[in-house]
């Protein structure tokens, strides 16, 4: 069978021994829509006809037959390996979520246990790609869910809504020297070093971006950092500027470690903020949660 999984066989054998896409949904929580997606791509896989609708629910076809035969041997043999996300009743079900460092960090864990209180099987897994490397990783099937900065270019089986905007910011010591000056414009900042954002790639380390709107043909560089949680760090003990995400930044400022450097003549930098996710996989109950507690950390 050309690239059929066993969370294929298993979405297809669960409906054929229920002859119900809304029950087989139900058991998987996922829409009856999702489901009938996910039939009509294995129907593609395989190159043949599997299901067909009747008044008493749905019916095989032969070529279904054929293929529950085998659905039941690979899934007996394999059962004590199966993922947990295909065996019925198993325990937690585990949504993974994938983003950039500082939103797994920050924006995300305060919407866990919001959404476990009226899930209870419902677990996450945060795992931090650059935004770059998203798609790729959901692609291959990393994580279900993603949030990032900007439009991405998933395909047609991933859905992307816009959730919100983040602010940027100029951020340095709390007893940083620009703190003490009453006007601050440009020319001021670029005297002192910024943290620069760097990330590894298979010709070795590259300049990331950090949102800035000054260039950095015009900036000092300073200590180099792959996150803005390490950068931050060093903004605490040295004159050096980071310029970073407000939700970062924030439990430094409510603790004293650092202040926001507002600079007279540097335009506000807002990003959008998408959600996206697996149509076929992401039932809608969890999508809308999802989304709300998203949009409500990012108010």
């Amino acid at each position: 069978m050309p690239n059929v999984g066993l969370a294929d066989l298993d979405l297809f054998f669960r409906a054929a021994k229920l002859k119900s896409l809304r029950e087989c949904a139900r058991q998987l929580d996922m829409t009856p829509g999702a489901v009938s997606k996910a039939i009509k791509r294995l129907e593609q896989k395989v190159g043949k006809s599997l299901l067909r609708r009747s008044v008493s629910g749905i019916l095989l076809t032969s070529e279904g037959n054929e293929l529950m035969e085998i659905a039941e041997k690979v899934l007996k043999l394999t059962a004590p390996m199966a993922p947990a996300s295909i065996k019925k009743n198993s325990g937690n079900k585990v949504w993974g979520i994938g983003s950039s460092s500082f939103i797994s960090s920050r924006l995300l864990p305060p919407l866990l246990e919001p959404v476990c209180v009226t899930r209870a099987r419902t677990r996450f897994r945060l795992v931090e790609f650059g935004n770059n490397s998203l798609v790729a990783q959901g692609l291959n099937g990393a994580f279900e869910m993603a949030v990032h900065i900007g439009v991405l270019e998933w395909t047609r089986v991933w859905s992307s809504y816009e959730i919100g905007n983040l602010r940027w910011a100029l951020y340095g010591a709390k007893n940083h020297p620009l703190t003490k000056l009453k006007t601050i414009a440009s020319s001021d900042v670029v005297k002192y070093p910024f943290v620069m954002p760097t990330g590894w790639s298979s010709q070795g380390f590259i300049r990331g971006e950090d949102q800035c709107p000054l260039p950095w043909g015009i900036r000092f560089s300073g200590h180099e950092a792959t996150t803005g949680e390490t950068a931050l760090e060093i903004v605490i003990g040295s004159q050096h500027l980071a310029f970073v995400p407000v939700i970062l930044a924030q439990r430094g400022v409510d603790f004293g470690l650092i202040s926001e450097i507002k600079v007279d003549d540097l335009p506000t930098v807002e990003k959008k903020i998408y959600l996206s996710v697996r149509d076929d996989l992401v039932p809608s109950s969890l999508l809308q949660v999802v989304t709300k507690l998203v949009k409500e950390n990012l108010k």
